[in-house]
């Protein structure tokens, strides 16, 4: 029986359309897709700990259960230590807003001064209550959209049953389910799709499981040292910073100019704001010395101002949605793009 050759225009053909059909699928599909993604990922992370368990003898599914059932309790157990802290600050914040205003009015006013410059208070309060003003409208705005796009009550309960579901099942399935995708490889290619599916597990696994964990411990650490030194709404300003770590430097940058600043306009006490400094400074010793190197390691090679990007692209292309698959986007992405340098060094293209 002859071979059917495939020429390389119609395989690029044919991967152009199964990218294509994927993002249109998200596009498609993203108000209802968070649960499932975050099911998946939850398998994902949780997958390496249930073979362990299950090597000593224990059927897979008991094993998952359990697994499954601590990891959410856990989970439910940070949520309700967390989640009620910084609820009172925020309401706290949003009450202080209007005081800030007035100090932020007067330090530029005496700033003002000092050079000779002639501005006018009131407007600058006009000014400044408009930009607030714009922020409270926004959040509002937010909120109602979240409300609207299906995370109210009855979405959320749905939301919080079938995330765990999805879990569950694809944790059970997970080694059919690598079977049957490593069955529809190409045979002649099975090689090398093994290699750079490898590279990809390394690169996920270093940047999710790692970099999730140092975000959370790093949130923990800035929310509990700037509440111990004294600082307003320290513990948000904290746990804010942390999750912004998936985002390399992005995350301590801004919450050392937000702490700095709300130490300043409540206090005036350079004192506090050196403490706040502090903070950061002892919280990036400890993640590039430590927490980076144990629980990261070297198998990202995920670029800062990629996944930067990676986040800002999925989320305006498919909200939440699209900033959950970013960073797993990204990593395929930068294999591929890797390991297509690489056959482009050995092709007649580079070496003539």
């Amino acid at each position: 029986m002859a071979t059917v050759q495939i020429s390389t225009q119609t395989k690029t053909v044919f991967w152009a359309l199964v990218i294509a059909a994927f993002v249109g699928f998200v596009l498609l599909f993203q108000n209802i897709l968070a649960p499932f993604v975050l099911g998946i990922v939850i398998a994902y992370l949780l997958n390496p700990i249930v073979i362990r368990v299950a090597h000593f003898g224990m059927p897979r599914w008991a094993v998952v259960l359990g697994i499954l059932a601590l990891f959410m309790g856990l989970v439910v157990l940070i949520i309700a230590m967390i989640v009620p802290v910084l609820i009172r600050e925020i309401v706290q914040m949003s009450d202080d807003l209007p005081t800030w205003i007035t100090s932020a009015q007067i330090t530029m006013v005496e700033f003002a001064n000092k050079f000779g410059l002639a501005i006018d208070p009131a407007e600058i309060a006009g000014n400044l209550q408009g930009q607030a003003g714009q922020i409270l409208k926004a959040g509002k705005g937010l909120l109602a959209g979240l409300m609207a796009g299906g995370v109210a009550i009855a979405s959320f309960i749905t939301f919080v049953f079938l995330m765990p579901i999805v879990a569950f099942y694809m944790m059970v399935d997970w080694p059919r389910l690598t079977s049957k995708v490593d069955e529809l490889l190409p045979k002649n290619r099975a090689a090398t799709i093994h290699d750079l599916l490898g590279q990809i597990d390394r690169t996920l696994a270093g940047f999710i499981r790692g970099q999730l964990s140092v975000c959370l411990i790093l949130g923990l650490m800035y929310g509990v040292g700037l509440s111990l030194i004294g600082l307003k709404f320290g513990f948000l300003i904290g746990m804010t910073a942390g999750i912004l770590s998936i985002m390399p430097y992005v995350g301590s940058a801004i919450g050392l100019v937000l702490s700095t600043g709300v130490a300043w306009f409540t206090t005036h006490d350079w004192g506090l704001v050196g403490m706040a400094i502090i903070v950061f400074v002892v919280g990036q010793i400890v993640e590039g010395n430590f927490l980076t190197p144990k629980l990261v390691g070297g198998n990202v090679g995920l670029h800062p101002l990629w996944i930067i990007f990676a986040l800002m692209a999925g989320g305006a292309l498919a909200g939440f949605v699209g900033l959950l698959i970013a960073v797993p986007v990204a990593a395929v992405i930068g294999v591929m793009v890797r390991f297509a340098l690489g056959e482009y060094k050995k092709s007649e293209y580079y070496t003539k």
